[in-house]
């Protein structure tokens, strides 16, 4: 096995450039994974990059670097509200100081509690190599179940989305099989932005945990615009959630988590409209 601690990007998209190597920071997810690597993998750690690590504000948009934790995004007050709940039912504590944005989105996993969140944030993600730099939405990142579009000499640098969604009412909730530090059966997370006279004009909804990958819900976002906050339950029920093809597996049916994806939209919506009452 051979281990290389980047000491800055330079470095470690060098290493990149000269051979495949297993990227790691928080390393929540290496053992737990089918297919762990063996001893015989070479591993590449960015944790000690700093350049990777914090949440700043860059123009019109909020940067986060991949390597920054989600007990840092939890307790970040300049972060939509979406985001940071999202961070906070993410494992232990102990996960949380230890597992990073970057990570959550690269391991892909379809009930990764950062994801629905992000992208009812319209978020983007930043990659670099020694050819340079190149930004991806989300959505065309997430490629299906452990399977992204990062190329073998790349590193996810930061997540990148539209400062004003700071400012607008968002919500995640997360529906498991038990209390405490367990993995969703489904998720969802609502972004709203409302005109002055009480129109909804635009409506962001992402799901996860029904699809390969967490899914942005498109046909339910354009039948709520233009409705009344009233009118907004009622839509969410109507609607055929077409972009989601749940399995069953050992925490849930398919018929369940379609039904279980209705009432985490209805609760997420709920909360936002209580927020931007």
């Amino acid at each position: 096995m051979n281990y290389f601690r980047a000491p800055h990007l330079d470095s470690a998209l060098e290493q990149l450039a000269r051979r495949p190597l297993r990227i790691v920071c928080g390393a929540t997810d290496c053992y737990a994974e089918p297919g762990a690597p063996s001893e015989r993998a070479d591993w590449l750690d960015i944790s000690r990059i700093d350049t990777l690590r914090g949440i700043s504000r860059q123009g019109d948009e909020l940067r986060i670097g991949a390597a920054t934790s989600w007990d840092a995004i939890d307790r970040s007050e300049r972060l939509p509200a979406s985001l940071r709940e999202a961070a906070r039912s993410i494992g232990s504590l102990q996960i949380r100081l230890q597992g990073t944005i970057g990570g959550n989105l690269c391991h892909a996993s379809p009930v990764a509690d950062g994801v629905p969140a992000l992208l009812s944030l319209g978020a983007s993600v930043e990659l670099a190599s020694l050819g340079g730099v190149r930004r991806l939405p989300l959505e065309q990142f997430l490629l299906g179940r452990r399977s992204t579009a990062l190329r073998p000499d790349e590193i996810l640098c930061a997540v990148l989305f539209d400062a004003s969604v700071a400012d607008q009412p968002s919500a995640f909730v997360k529906l498991a099989n038990r209390d405490g530090t367990a993995l969703a059966v489904v998720s969802a997370a609502v972004l709203l932005r409302w005109q002055p006279q009480g129109v909804l004009a635009q409506a962001l909804v992402a799901v996860g945990g029904a699809s390969e990958v967490p899914v942005r819900l498109r046909s339910l976002e354009a039948a709520m615009e233009g409705l009344r906050a009233g009118e907004l339950p009622n839509a969410a029920q109507a609607a055929t959630l077409g972009e989601l093809a749940p399995i069953d597996d050992c925490r849930g049916s398919a018929a369940q988590r379609l039904g279980q994806a209705r009432v985490a939209i209805r609760r997420a919506l709920a909360r936002c409209m209580e927020d931007g009452a």
